[in-house]
């Protein structure tokens, strides 16, 4: 009879232990608000990746603290393959460039999984600002010091080090009015707020397209195919400046080899889908699904650039 109840009671357990990946909802973890360009990306794969999964993908949306909050929060959670994280070049290139100490660890608490989009910044204005090229921006900076404001996450962002560089490049003063996420400055720009946007074609192009923002240059190599009436920084008269963001997918660390392939193998084959890569190619973007040590590698060696960026405008670590 023990060994009867024994072997029931084993039989019982094995299914237990041997629960199908995944077994029960994914938390994407997006450190963003609606609305910002990390949030529209993990809408547009969330429900592909559910469809593949055969579970619910909850997108949870935690801005603030440069990134910092949402990043902890991934990086804390298990890594049992039930939480994804949509880090960016904030979360993983610039905090550890930008502070000395963070709340969690970029390469020892993540692992990489997939790069999903990259792009270039856009300088863009609102249609109440007087300024129809890069120049004309500058003039007006240099004629009234202290009213060239932008949005952004903080000092020490994408936005911060592509209007430095211009800023000490032109000799004209531009301020950065930190927001916690970067819908909001949006916003404020088209609400006549502030004068100046810098974003992702993706965000901020039907804006231009609608009369709201106007477009003065792009901060890439080559003009966007999706825009090729503006200019890139270079032509507008600043050559050497360009800087872009990137997005990618990243599980907690302890994740098995093989969630991280599985992963790695769905998101690969969304990221090829024409409903989902067109649309991305049409604002202006790069489409990922690299592997996850080629991720890795990219991930490193953009931190190395950005260090010398961030070098060359004397920006010191904050505590």
């Amino acid at each position: 009879m023990r060994r009867l109840l024994a072997a029931a009671l084993l039989a019982g357990a094995l299914p237990c232990a041997a629960q199908p990946y995944p077994s029960r909802p994914i938390h994407f973890i997006v450190p963003d608000s609606p609305g910002g360009s990390s949030d529209l990306r993990a809408r547009q794969i969330g429900p592909r990746l559910a469809e593949a999964l055969g579970q619910p993908v909850i997108i949870e949306n935690k801005p603030g603290g440069n990134m910092m909050i949402g990043a902890e929060s991934a990086a804390k959670s298990p890594g049992d393959g039930h939480t994804m994280f949509l880090g960016n070049i904030v979360t993983h290139s610039l905090n550890p460039i930008m502070f000395r100490t963070l709340p969690y660890r970029p390469d020892e608490d993540f692992i990489a999984v997939t790069a999903i989009t990259a792009a270039p910044l856009m300088v863009t204005v609102g249609s109440h600002v007087a300024a129809a090229s890069m120049r004309e921006l500058v003039d007006l900076a240099k004629k009234n010091p202290g009213s060239m404001t932008y949005g952004g996450t903080s000092r020490g962002g994408p936005q911060y080090l592509l209007m430095e560089q211009i800023a000490a490049a032109s000799g004209a003063e531009f301020t950065v009015v930190p927001y916690k996420a970067t819908g909001p400055s949006i916003q404020d720009v088209v609400g006549g707020h502030l004068p100046i946007a810098l974003n992702y074609w993706s965000i901020v192009g039907p804006l231009v397209r609608a009369g709201k923002l106007r477009a003065l240059a792009v901060a890439a190599n080559r003009r966007l195919a999706v825009a090729p009436e503006v200019p890139t920084l270079a032509e507008a008269g600043f050559p050497g400046i360009e800087l872009g963001s990137w997005q990618g997918i990243f599980v907690p660390a302890g994740t098995s080899a093989e969630i991280v392939s599985r992963l790695h193998r769905e998101l690969a084959r969304i990221m090829s889908l024409p409903e989902i890569r067109n649309p991305i190619i049409e604002t202006g973007a790069d489409v990922g699904g690299n592997s996850p040590e080629e991720f890795a590698a990219f991930v490193r060696a953009d931190r190395a650039k950005l260090k010398k960026v961030a070098e060359r405008v004397n920006l010191q670590p904050q505590d």
